[in-house]
């Protein structure tokens, strides 16, 4: 994934968003493909700043580790 810092920031806060909007709750798919996105620019953030390596794959693998199922147990206590 090659995008901007300014893309990331948009996809970032989008996901936020759209991830505490308590009427909206995304698909599996829409879930994953944010995370695996966000997942991919630390990746990438961890090449352009090697002094930077060890956060960026901490950032990375937490947000590969985000989990849908999660998320929607958050969305249904948020409900009550």
């Amino acid at each position: 994934m090659n995008f901007s810092m300014k893309d990331f920031d948009q996809l970032f806060f989008e996901f936020s968003e759209k991830k505490s909007d308590p009427n909206l709750i995304l698909s599996k798919e829409e879930f994953y493909n944010y995370t695996v996105k966000i997942a991919a620019y630390s990746d990438r953030l961890a090449k352009l700043y090697p002094k930077e390596k060890e956060i960026a794959e901490a950032n990375k693998q937490k947000w590969l580790s985000e989990n849908y199922q999660d998320y929607l147990l958050s969305k249904a206590s948020a409900k009550k």
